[in-house]
């Protein structure tokens, strides 16, 4: 996979941070983790994404829903972050920072967000409703910044 192909609205380079214009902003973020088995090595992993009790998304208000593809974060947010150094950014063949990513500790493949978010059955595909001890939270500290692709549950 090359980071362009997962995700689709990878912009061109930013400058500064100021230079970014963020679409989802939150001061009711969490780390949501989950155990799956490694697509490649069939390894039981841990497995991460942003889920939001509330927030905006490009200025629209928006209730419990998860953030896939992202392709910009903050500086706060990125120091966050770092306790999930396998959560990363994706580079690509031509060394154009993609989205970030779950990596397999065992064998580094990415686990790509398109298995973990998009159907009934995937750890992030409705985690208001799953089952009980299945995913565990992590509060994030204040407002968080970012950017990618917000889905929930109809």
């Amino acid at each position: 996979m090359t980071a362009k192909q997962g995700c689709p609205s990878v912009p061109p380079e930013q400058g500064s941070e100021d230079d970014v214009e963020f679409t989802i902003t939150s001061v009711q973020a969490s780390v949501a983790s989950a155990a799956i088995e490694c697509w490649n090595c069939r390894a039981n992993i841990d497995v991460i994404c942003i889920y939001c009790e509330s927030g905006n998304v490009s200025g629209e208000p928006l209730t419990q829903f998860t953030v896939s593809h992202i392709w910009g974060i903050d500086s706060a947010l990125a120091r966050q972050l770092e306790r999930w150094p396998l959560f990363r950014q994706v580079q690509s063949v031509d060394e154009e920072g993609g989205c970030f990513a779950n990596h397999c500790p065992h064998c580094g493949s990415v686990q790509e967000d398109l298995y973990l978010h998009s159907e009934p059955g995937d750890p992030f595909f409705d985690i208001p409703h799953a089952a009980p001890g299945t995913i565990k939270w992590t509060a994030l500290a204040g407002q968080v910044r970012l950017s990618g692709d917000e889905s929930f549950a109809v």
